[in-house]
C-alpha cells in the first residue's frame, strides 16, 4: 500500500501546488478541483484527475484543503461577479462590486460590496474594471480609511490558491489571537491615478493627442500590445489643446483629410473608441449617424451624431467614408439666441445638445515652426493625407481601431487626512495643543496626523528629516 502511493504522487506533474505524502514522503503537484467525504479531487497535467483519501495526506495539506472547499463553495455561491479598482493600496487593491441596470442591459453601477483583492501578480490600477470573474474568500481585513472609522471587510482573491494561502498566513501570523485575524490596510496618503487618451498617428513614430492628460503627469507611455514605451513631448497648442509627441513605436499614418469641406445638413457618422473593461486596450468602436448642424471656424464644427458615454475620443466621418473631424473628449454645446451661450448648469435642461468635433485640417497646426512670416514644417513631419479609408463600414471601423494608439499618463495625487481623535492632547516633552512629532527608528519626523505617528517616541521640532507624505 505504501508502494502503491509512492508511486501515486511521482505520477507526472502540473501546473498548482505542492501535495506531500503523509506516509511514502512523495510529492505530487496538482490542482485542488474540490473535497467530498474525506476525499480530494486533484487535477493533473492534461486533464486527468486523481481522488486521494483526505488522511493519506500531510497535516498541512489537510488544513489547505479544508479551506479551499470553503472558499471555492463561497465562490460558486456568490457566483461570477463584475468589480472596479476603487484604489491601489499596500499589498493589493480595494474593490467594488457592480451591479448592472435595467435588466442586465444597461450601463454599470459600482455600489456594491467593498472588498480587498490582493495584487498576485496581476498589475491593475484605480478605475481598473474585471468583469465575470469568481472571487475566492481569502481572509477578513481591517480597512483604515484616512477620513472616518476602520471597518473589517472581506478579501477575495481571483485564484484560488492565492486565496487559501493568503488566509493561511493570516491564521499563522494570528497565532490563536481573534485581534490579529483582520491585518489592517492603510488608504494610501499619495494615490496613482492614471488617465487614458487616444494617440492618432501621423508621421514616422509621430502622434497627436490631447494636451489635458499630459499636465504635470508623472510618467507618460505609449500601450500598444503588452507593451509601454516611453513618450517624448515635442510642441503644445494651447488654443487647439492638442500636443505632438513621439514615440519609438510607429504606426502607418491614416488618410485624415476629407477631399470635400463639410457643409451643413451634411450626413457624418460618429466612431465612438471606448476602452475595454479593464482598460488596458481600445475596444471595438461604436458607429452612429448625424448631421453637420454647424460649420463653424476654420478649427471646429457641431454635428447631432450621439456618440458613447463612455467614449475617449473618436472620428467623424462624411459619407464618403472619409475622416472630416476628430475628438479626443465628447464636448456638448447648446446655442442660444443672441451672441452668448448658455452656462453648464443650463446645458441639461435644454436637450438634445450638439457635440463639437475638430476639423482634421487643424491638425497641421502642430507641424508648423518658426516665425509667422517665415513658417516652415516641422522635419520628418509628413503633409496630412487625404482620401477614402473604405467602402465597407466594418472595414472602416476595423482600420480606425487598428490604426489608433492608447496613451496611458499617470498622475499622483496627495491627500492629506483629517486630523484625529487626541491630536489636541500633548504628547510627552510636548506643551497641550502644541504641534506633535514622532521620530521614527530611521530619523523620519511625523506629525499627529500622519499615519506612522507615534505618541510614544515624541521628538523636538528641529529633530529629523521631514516626512515626504505629511511633511512633518
Amino acid at each position: 500500500m505504501k508502494l502503491l502511493i509512492f508511486l501515486i504522487f511521482l505520477a507526472g506533474a502540473a501546473l498548482g501546488r505542492e501535495w506531500h505524502g503523509v506516509e511514502a514522503g512523495g510529492t505530487l503537484e496538482a490542482e485542488f478541483a474540490g473535497m467530498k467525504d474525506e476525499k480530494v479531487l486533484l487535477r493533473l497535467e492534461g486533464g486527468r484527475s486523481l481522488l486521494l483519501p483526505l488522511r493519506l495526506l500531510s497535516r498541512e495539506d489537510q488544513e489547505f484543503a479544508r479551506l479551499a472547499q470553503v472558499s471555492l463553495n463561497g465562490a460558486q455561491v456568490l457566483g461570477p461577479q463584475t468589480f472596479e479598482v476603487q484604489c491601489v493600496v499596500d499589498g493589493g487593491c480595494m474593490a467594488r462590486m457592480g451591479t448592472r441596470l435595467q435588466g442586465g442591459r444597461g450601463p454599470w453601477l459600482f455600489i456594491g460590496e467593498t472588498f480587498f483583492l490582493p495584487m498576485g501578480g496581476q498589475k491593475l490600477e484605480r478605475g481598473d474594471r474585471l468583469e465575470s470573474k469568481l472571487l475566492y474568500y481569502a481572509g477578513n481585513r481591517t480597512y483604515q480609511p484616512l477620513e472616518g472609522d476602520a471597518v473589517v471587510l472581506r478579501a477575495f482573491a481571483l485564484d484560488l490558491d492565492d486565496a487559501v494561502n493568503a488566509d493561511l498566513r493570516i491564521r499563522l501570523t494570528a497565532a490563536g489571537d481573534p485581534t490579529k485575524f483582520a491585518p489592517t490596510v492603510l488608504e494610501p496618503l499619495v494615490e496613482r491615478v492614471s488617465t487614458r487618451a487616444i494617440a492618432l498617428p501621423v508621421g514616422k513614430g509621430l502622434f497627436v493627442t490631447e494636451s489635458a492628460p499630459l499636465k504635470e503627469a508623472k510618467t507618460l507611455v505609449l500601450h500598444q500590445e503588452g507593451r509601454d514605451l516611453p513618450v517624448q513631448v515635442l510642441k503644445k497648442d494651447d488654443v487647439l489643446g492638442l500636443v505632438l509627441i513621439s514615440c519609438a513605436h510607429e504606426m502607418e499614418p491614416l488618410r485624415l483629410l476629407p477631399r470635400e469641406p463639410l457643409q451643413i445638413g451634411q450626413d457624418v457618422y460618429a466612431v465612438s473608441i471606448p476602452l475595454t473593461g479593464i482598460r488596458k486596450k481600445l475596444a471595438t468602436p461604436i458607429l452612429t449617424r448625424g448631421i453637420v448642424s454647424k460649420t463653424g471656424s476654420a478649427q471646429v464644427f457641431q454635428h447631432d451624431a450621439s456618440v458613447a458615454r463612455d467614449a475617449i475620443g473618436g472620428y467623424l466621418l462624411n459619407d464618403r467614408w472619409e475622416v472630416a473631424g476628430v475628438f479626443f473628449r465628447p464636448t456638448s454645446r447648446v446655442e442660444t439666441t443672441g451672441t452668448g451661450r448658455k452656462p453648464a448648469s443650463a446645458a441639461a435642461e435644454a436637450p438634445p445638445a450638439l457635440l463639437e468635433c475638430l476639423h482634421t485640417r487643424a491638425l497641421e497646426k502642430l507641424f508648423i515652426e518658426g516665425e509667422k512670416d517665415k513658417p516652415r514644417r516641422m522635419s520628418g513631419v509628413p503633409p496630412l493625407r487625404s482620401g477614402s479609408l473604405g467602402e465597407e463600414a466594418a472595414e472602416v471601423i476595423a482600420r480606425l481601431r487598428k490604426a489608433t494608439a492608447l496613451l496611458v499618463a499617470t498622475h499622483e495625487v496627495m491627500r492629506t487626512p483629517p486630523p484625529r481623535k487626541g491630536d489636541g492632547a500633548g504628547a510627552a516633552g510636548q506643551p497641550a495643543g502644541a504641534a506633535q512629532f514622532s521620530l521614527s527608528g530611521s530619523g523620519t519626523r511625523h506629525n499627529a496626523r500622519c499615519r506612522w505617528f507615534n505618541p510614544a517616541k515624541a521628538c523636538q521640532a528641529n529633530e529629523g528629516s521631514p516626512c515626504k507624505a505629511c511633511g512633518g
